[in-house]
């Protein structure tokens, strides 16, 4: 299942928010999986600390940017979107 949405749905990312989207998605393309909370958790500079991935996390998810399916793993993805 594809998570979709259109291009007015979604609300404008601030230069961080822009930056973990871009690992997102990249990562995705180069690895032909989902990325896990944990390697956000990387990305963000802090390895050992879900909740501050959550942090970068929610707020793209409230703007239409990302989805994620709750209790299960490596379901974190771009959402695609689709111009009406």
């Amino acid at each position: 299942m594809t998570a979709t949405a259109t291009a007015v749905e979604r609300q404008p990312l601030t230069k961080r928010q822009q930056e973990v989207y871009e690992f997102i998605w990249m990562f995705r393309e180069t690895r032909g999986y989902c990325v896990s909370v944990r390697e956000v958790a990387e990305f963000v500079g802090s390895p050992h600390n879900v909740t501050a991935a959550m942090c970068h996390l929610w707020p793209l998810k409230r703007k239409g940017w990302v989805t994620w399916e709750p209790g299960q793993s490596r379901t974190l993805r771009p959402v695609e979107v689709v111009n009406d």
